[in-house]
């Protein structure tokens, strides 16, 4: 089994979730309001950057897939041709 690596570009969006969240109690508890909204923002953020790494890594998995195929159907036409022959 391997474990997969994690690219610290892609946890960026946990990180603004997590300070989003922080900033956003913070500017709760102090009644402060700009700083609740800013909290908010980062992680509105943070979300999308998640959705962003998703959707890569979804495209990812189809070119490879995609590749499979096209290697597969290579070696298939590769076949015939020399049974052909």
């Amino acid at each position: 089994m391997q474990i997969p690596r994690i690219d610290p570009t892609n946890a960026l969006g946990l990180v603004d979730k997590i300070v989003g969240l922080g900033k956003e109690i913070v500017g709760t508890a102090t009644n402060q309001d700009r700083l609740k909204k800013a909290g908010q923002v980062q992680q509105d953020k943070g979300t999308e950057r998640i959705k962003a790494v998703q959707a890569q890594l979804k495209a990812d998995s189809h070119e490879a897939k995609a590749s499979a195929a096209g290697q597969a159907q290579r070696s298939a036409q590769n076949t015939k041709e020399a049974v052909n022959s």
